[in-house]
């Protein structure tokens, strides 16, 4: 065998190896993958957020809404395993905003036995395993409302008591106070998705007053307590769906659209660029009420309802990650 044809086998060898790893890795990205399920029992309309390298999920109600759960677990990705923590403070709930500020958690809002709106507000220290009640939520008690956090601090939103509402709240957890901002500049509604991604905050879908789903998409800039529209959500109008940020990008998926449909389309949000692309949809199927949070690069979606309560988790890998 001549030297020349040697070192063209070896080329193409070499070529093959690294089109198949090329291969692994996109296969790898914009996929999803099952995980261990939550805890130990399945439940819809819950709260889920992350503090630092791991993953909370808790609250929320059973399919016939005769049972409300204050449960809460801890999600260790290394070793994808869940361990229940201490109950949440609070009464039992469903509907209820949860996020993180630094290293501690927080939820708040609220409906409790189908009939109080709930305006308390908890801080959870993971360290200590243990929960303080806080100053409660300046505005009314309700329940389907909106949180994310931005720079050290809290934000409480929109969502319905007795009317639909578009108040919005910052809280300070240094001062353990709240101080009402811009109002939200769409129509009132509930079961929308609020997340940040950097400095900003994001608000978008929804069911208004006269139960039309909704798909506009504002941006909320604390520094200027101001509001401005951005592009609309480019899947279906729908309410009760998922929404949280990886990095420089938001996520939206699942819901119930304008048929009262349940979706398990997944949708990207570019903030650069102001645009919505179509990802790999959920792979765990079409659902509502779903509870949605990321850890690090990897986003996560779990829970929820489409015949029955759901307890299965999954994790999704951007092209990014």
């Amino acid at each position: 065998m001549t030297a020349c044809l040697l070192t063209t086998i070896k080329a193409i060898f070499l070529f093959a190896i690294l089109f198949a790893a090329g291969l692994n890795t996109s296969f790898a990205q914009n996929t999803w993958k099952q995980k261990a399920n939550v805890g130990e029992t399945a439940r819809q309309a819950a709260v889920g957020f992350s503090i630092g390298n791991k993953g909370y999920l808790g609250t929320g109600t059973n399919s016939k809404h005769n049972r409300y759960f204050k449960d809460f677990w801890e999600y260790e990705p290394a070793t994808n395993t869940w361990t229940q923590k201490a109950d949440f403070g609070g009464a039992a709930r469903y509907l209820a905003v949860g996020f993180s500020i630094g290293s501690k958690g927080y939820i708040g809002t609220g409906f409790v036995n189908d009939y109080f709106n709930m305006n308390d507000f908890w801080e959870y220290d993971p360290a200590a395993n243990a929960w303080t009640q806080k100053a409660n939520f300046g505005g009314v008690g309700r329940r389907s409302a909106v949180g994310f956090s931005i720079d050290g601090k809290g934000y409480i939103g929109i969502g319905v008591d007795y009317g639909f509402r578009n108040d919005f709240w910052e809280y300070d957890p240094s001062a353990d106070a709240w101080t009402q901002k811009a109002s939200f500049a769409g129509v009132g509604r509930q079961l929308a998705v609020g997340f940040s991604i950097g400095s900003e905050g994001y608000i978008g879908t929804g069911l208004d007053e006269n139960y039309v789903q909704k798909k506009d998409f504002w941006e909320y800039d604390p520094s200027a307590d101001a509001w401005t529209q951005k592009a609309n959500f480019k899947g279906e109008a729908r309410y009760a769906p998922v929404g949280f940020s990886i990095g420089s990008k938001g996520y939206i998926g699942t819901g119930l659209d304008e048929n009262y449909a349940q979706r398990k389309d997944f949708w990207e949000y570019d903030p650069a660029s102001d645009k919505w692309i179509q990802k790999a949809d959920f792979a765990g199927g079409e659902r509502f009420y779903a509870v949605g949070f990321s850890i690090g690069s990897k986003g996560y979606i779990g829970t929820g309802y489409d015949s029955s309560t759901k307890k299965d988790f999954w994790e999704y890998t951007p092209e990014n990650a």
